[in-house]
Parts: structure tokens; C-alpha cells; sequence
């Protein structure tokens, strides 16, 4: 029966039991609710029983489900260290590399280096994941991430490339008219919450690029990571205020996977060129003027 088993249904299996839900599993796993269904119904025809019960708002492992999960995910340890070694030995500069990083850096820098490399190794498939979140490297959610974190994953490799502080920032036309009391264009994030100069929070956004732009339409001051607000031609740091420091910009790679030629060419090329962004993100460049 154990050489009857296809590793797609026990992904199908593990996807559920952590999502609790078909719409979940197909949601994680990226296919269809119709897959998932078959697979599963697959991988109980072969085991011979039921491995979820029905409930209110999905599904429920049942008591066989709960014996083998454990089984299930040793399996699913192993399948991902496998995957890692046979990708790790690839040699050609050719074929799929995934690359994780958060939308703001790629909008902000990082999209000409991107094309720049895609230039240079065009025969790369690059995989762009936006994300803000750590990619699970050792699941190969991604092969290469770019993050701003204090704790970078034990199992990670790579370099650190400079601290990110944040800056407050508005456009020219709102100092220009700067009201007695400020506007602040609070963030869901600790860091941009709260002003730090004498203000009152008059809109909050979720993300730093719907901040970015209620500050390019003048509707306050906010704060930013300094590789958004000092690249943006639309917006100038705040006179006497000082950079918030925040956390740290790394490079990361699995280490089961940092010898893959791809990863290998793609590092290097992130290397250089965001060793020439250092000054920007740590907000050492010089400042736009503000005219009287």
C-alpha cells in the first residue's frame, strides 16, 4: 500500500488538515477545489477510510487522519530536504529561480535591477513573489528573499546589506502650507503609527504604499523606510526631524541551496547592486532643498 501512495495527495492531505477547509487547501497548494476533492478521495480509496470528518465551516481530520498526520509530515520534511539537495545540484544558469521581496522595495529601487539582471541571464525564469512576510525557505517557498528583519531564519544564509530606518516625509505643497497643528498619515505598522512630532492622526493606511501616496497628495506627514521616501521625486524628508531606526535589510538563501548556479548568479547580482543602495536606505543621501 506504502508504494501506492503519491506524494501530490499527501500534500493534498497536509494542506487540508492545516487549512481546515477545501477553498483553504486550494487556496495554499494553488489548484483547483476539483484537484483537491479527487485527491483526496484518491488517497482514501487507497488507504481505505475516511481521513476527514465534515464540520460547520470545512472539514476535521477524523481519527485515522490524526493518527498519520505526524507520518504525514515527516514525509513532507523529507520530500522538501530532497527537493533542496537535487535543486542544489543543478548547474546550468538556466530554468526557475523564485525571488521573494516586499512590493514597496521592489517599486521604490529594485525593479531596474531586476530588469538588469533579467539582461544579463535571460535564459533565468524569475518568479517576482511580493510579499511582506518571510518566505519559508526550507519549504522552498522561495529560493532567494530580500527582507527587513532583526531575526533572519536559523536555517538561512546570505548577507546583511544595511539598516532600514523610517523617515518622516511630505510633499513640498503640503510644507508649503503647513497647518498650525500637523496632519499625521498614521500606518498599520508599530513603528508609523503614532507621530512623533506635534500632530493629529488624520487618516491611516494599511500598507506603506497607500501611505506613500496620501503623502504625495499633501494629506500629511507620515513616516517611510528612507529608500521610499528619499527615492520619491514627489516628497522631501521633514526639516528637523530624525530617522527612526527600525531593522535590518539582508540577502537570504537556504544553505542547502546557496551552490545552485541560478541562486549562485542571482545572489552576486543582488550583491552588487544593492551594495550601491546602501547610502539610500540607510537615508544618508543628500536632501532635496525646500524652497521658501
Amino acid at each position: 500500500m506504502i508504494q501506492s501512495f503519491n506524494w501530490d495527495d499527501i500534500r493534498v492531505f497536509l494542506a487540508l488538515s492545516r487549512s481546515g477547509s477545501v477553498r483553504g487547501a486550494s487556496r495554499r497548494l494553488k489548484v483547483t477545489h476539483a484537484t483537491v476533492s479527487r485527491r483526496l478521495r484518491i488517497l482514501e480509496e487507497t488507504i481505505g477510510v475516511s481521513l476527514f470528518e465534515r464540520v460547520t465551516h470545512g472539514v476535521s481530520l477524523s481519527e485515522v487522519g490524526r493518527e498519520i498526520l505526524p507520518a504525514a509530515e515527516e514525509a513532507e520534511i523529507a520530500m522538501q530536504e530532497l527537493d533542496r539537495r537535487v535543486f542544489s545540484r543543478e548547474t546550468q544558469i538556466a530554468g526557475k529561480v523564485r525571488l521573494s521581496m516586499s512590493e514597496t522595495l521592489f517599486l521604490s529601487i529594485l525593479h531596474p535591477t531586476i530588469a538588469a539582471f533579467q539582461e544579463r541571464y535571460p535564459m533565468v525564469e524569475l518568479t517576482l513573489e511580493s510579499s511582506d512576510l518571510m518566505a519559508k525557505l526550507d519549504q522552498r517557498e522561495a529560493d532567494v528573499v530580500i527582507r527587513i528583519t532583526r531575526n533572519p531564519p536559523p536555517n538561512a544564509v546570505g548577507r546583511r546589506i544595511a539598516e532600514s530606518p523610517l523617515g518622516c516625509y511630505a510633499s513640498l505643497g503640503y510644507l508649503a502650507k503647513r497647518p498650525a497643528l500637523d496632519r499625521w498619515i498614521s500606518q498599520s505598522y508599530e513603528g508609523a503609527a503614532k507621530p512623533v512630532i506635534p500632530a493629529r492622526i488624520s487618516a491611516t493606511g494599511t500598507s506603506a504604499n497607500s501611505v506613500q501616496v496620501m503623502l504625495r497628495d499633501g494629506m500629511g506627514i507620515g513616516m517611510l523606510p528612507c529608500y521610499m521616501g528619499d527615492s520619491d521625486p514627489l516628497l522631501c524628508r521633514v526639516p528637523d526631524t530624525e530617522l527612526i531606526s527600525d531593522n535590518t535589510m539582508w540577502v537570504l538563501v537556504h544553505a542547502d541551496i546557496k551552490e545552485n548556479r541560478r541562486v549562485r548568479v542571482l545572489l552576486d547580482f543582488l550583491y552588487e547592486a544593492m551594495d550601491g543602495f546602501k547610502p539610500l536606505i540607510e537615508g544618508r543621501i543628500p536632501q532635496k532643498p525646500i524652497k521658501a
